[in-house]
Order: C-alpha cells, then structure tokens, then sequence
C-alpha cells in the first residue's frame, strides 16, 4: 500500500471520531437539559447568600436633661447705703476707691493744746489703746476706756474695767466719770460680720447709750483708718474696700444721731494712693509711734468750740 493511501485512511478514521464525540457531547447537553427542565425549582440547591453587614446603630444622642434650678440662697442683708448729697451721711466721691469726702464731718478749726483732752474718755479697741499708751496724750488725764477686741456690742456687754471695785462695761465706766468730750473709734473688729446692717444698729444702740451716761458730753465719731495695701491684698475682711462701707455707715449715723463726724482715716492716709502707707505699721493694721501722733494732730485740729 501506498503512503499516500495509508494518509487517507487515518483522516477518515479521524474525522469519524470527531463526529462520534460530537454526537456524544450534544447527548450529554440534551440530557442534562432534561433532567433541568423536569427538576422542582425547590431542588436546586441554595446558592449562599451574601449575609449583609450589620449598619451600626447611631446611639441616639442623650437628652441634655435639664439643670435643676439653683435654689435661690439667702440674701445678705442689704449694707445701708450712703444717702444723697443734701441728707444725713452725703458725701464726695474722691480719686480713692477707698476713701470718701465726707460732707458732714468736722471742718478744720484752730489748733487746740493737749489740756484739751484732759477731760475726754475714748472708747474703742486695741487701735485706741495704742494712741492712749503711744502718743503725747499718755501725758494727758484722758480715760482710756478701750480694749483689745472691744466692738460696738461688747462695748455694752462686756465687762472689762474695774470702777469702785466691780467690774463694770465701758459705757458704764463712762457714766461713772466726770467727761465733757466722748470720742468713739470702733469697727475694725466687726469688719468680718456678715450683717453690715447689724453693724449699724448695734452703733446706734452705743451712742444712744452713751448720749444717756453723759448727755452734756460733745460725741466724736470717728472714721475708721485704712489698712495697708498687702494688708488689704491678702485678708479676706481687713481691707480697705470693706472701710470704706462701714465709714459710710458710720458717716449717716453720726448724723442721724447728731453727734460730731470726724474723718480720721484722712489723717494716716497716704495721700497718692490711698491706703496706710507700708512703713505706718508693722502688721499693716495697727500703727507705729509717730502715725499714733498724726492721727492726734487731726484730733487737735478738728473740735468745736467750748461753749
């Protein structure tokens, strides 16, 4: 046999293969055609499903729940207030925040020699006690009916002097002398009361009952003298905006009781600034020796005439 003929014969045999595998793959396709047609859909089996992402929850925002309303506390009692120009405790704004001009306090007059006070009695605290003991009026007969922590109540209340042996208050002291001028110097130690209106009527209750005692006697009210600026600065009641309030207390009751203002605290005042100058005092409250002498230089200079 030929080459040529034994070529022919493998392509026929190879062309028939291709027909049978061809006729054997459309069988599988028929019939898997079929069997897709004639199942029940419920046989197909589950395709899984893409199990979705949970979307966060938004917290919802809390409400604001709404602030209780403050309890209303207590108001202090009003401080009394300087009344206007033209009525009892007027007075004149000055550049200090801690002093104030006031109108009805006495006017300079013609100095007077220290037998002056010969027959004066002071009330007040350890400020008073400090001119009695350091200033010229040590050689004076003056009364010094002051003490240490003595207030506008104690005053009344407390016994801490001895007359015909008892113990007896200052006021009492006084009504058991012979004074013709009464000189009244008290509030430093009530500065850290609460109550600046109980301030003013236990004032008021001791000069009426000193008007009582020595009802001929000339009254002298004195404004209380500024603290130092550190002083000032670093207490929470000794400070010279807490004076200033309780002069101008002390300003309307000297008038409302007819009795003599005089306005002391100008007297140690440093006059740039306002307050007691550092070098006045050595704890920024109570004076050094020659301040107890300015303050008794405005006293002679600020009387009124004997009758």
């Amino acid at each position: 046999m030929s080459r040529k003929s034994t070529y022919r014969g493998r392509r026929a045999r190879g062309g028939a293969l291709q027909i049978v595998a061809v006729a054997v793959l459309a069988i599988l396709l028929v019939a898997g055609a079929v069997v897709l047609l004639t199942m029940d859909p419920s046989d197909y089996p589950a395709q899984p499903t893409a199990t979705p992402s949970p979307s966060p929850s938004t917290s919802p925002s809390p409400s604001p729940s709404p602030s209780p309303s403050p309890s209303p506390s207590a108001s202090p009692s009003p401080s009394v207030a300087p009344s206007p120009s033209n009525e009892p405790g007027s007075y004149t704004e000055t550049k200090f925040a801690t002093w104030h001009d006031y109108d009805y306090s006495l006017d300079e007059s013609e100095a007077v020699d220290l037998s002056y006070f010969s027959d004066a009695a002071f009330i007040g605290d350890s400020l008073t006690d400090g001119l009695l003991i350091y200033s010229s009026l040590n050689t004076t007969s003056a009364a010094n009916l002051s003490h240490q922590g003595l207030n506008v109540l104690t005053a009344l209340t407390e016994e801490h002097f001895t007359r015909d042996g008892r113990s007896v208050t200052a006021v009492e002291a006084l009504g058991m002398g012979d004074y013709s001028k009464v000189y009244l110097m008290l509030g430093v130690n009530e500065l850290g009361w609460y109550n600046d209106q109980r301030f003013y009527n236990c004032y008021a209750d001791l000069v009426d009952a000193v008007k009582e005692q020595v009802p001929d006697a000339e009254i002298y009210i004195q404004t209380l003298l500024p603290v130092t600026a550190e002083k000032s600065s670093s207490h929470d009641y000794f400070t010279n905006e807490k004076i200033v309030v309780y002069n101008d207390l002390i300003a309307k009751l000297a008038q409302e009781k007819g009795v003599h203002l005089l306005d002391t605290h100008v007297s140690v005042m440093d006059q740039e600034t306002g307050v007691l100058p550092a070098e006045a005092s050595s704890d920024g409250i109570h004076l050094k020796r020659g301040y107890y002498e300015k303050w008794l230089d405005y006293l002679k200079v600020h009387t009124v005439p004997a009758d």
